[in-house]
């Protein structure tokens, strides 16, 4: 995606009309800005993989991955904010506030933020927030909420044999 690119500059450029991202440049690095264009919801990368997996014939993405890989951030469309219920936020997952920056990936080397999942080229399209809660809501159906005990990106799956 970014074989052309040599400066923050040309990724901000490549972002914008190559895939309709209203990206701007904070400190170098590019981002966008939650509020009237898009928002976005984190939550622990294992818990975005399995959101990705029952999403995945849908205009979901793009999705960002953070450096360390624990959080991913999924770009969805306004006006709609969902705000997750208690027993989501248990699992991690948080709405960003209006006004609040989202870093992309500025490199195919793999390193800092990546892609989870690429933006396709054309107009910006992006999920409705209802869409990535109801996939999340499905899930944690199966899985019990992370414990304190470990990192937040670690989700047990509840044994189904337990329910009687």
């Amino acid at each position: 995606m970014f074989e052309t690119c040599y400066s923050p500059h040309d990724v901000a450029h490549l972002l914008r009309h190559r895939y309709g991202l209203p990206v701007e440049l904070s400190e170098s690095r590019p981002t966008v800005v939650c509020g009237a264009r898009l928002d976005a919801v984190d939550m622990p990368a294992l818990l975005g993989s399995r959101v990705l997996e029952i999403l995945r014939d849908s205009d979901v993405g793009p999705v960002v991955a953070n450096p360390r890989d624990t959080t991913w951030t999924f770009l969805i469309a306004p006006p709609t904010r969902p705000t997750p219920t208690p027993d989501l936020t248990a699992y991690g997952v948080r709405v960003r506030a209006s006004g609040r920056r989202v870093i992309l990936p500025m490199s195919d080397r793999g390193f800092g933020w990546r892609w989870a999942r690429e933006p396709l080229p054309g107009s910006l399209r992006l999920p409705a927030g209802s869409a990535v809660s109801a996939a999340i809501e499905q899930l944690t159906e199966l899985i019990a909420p992370p414990s304190n005990r470990n990192s937040h990106n670690s989700v047990a799956v509840e044994d189904a044999t337990a329910r009687t």
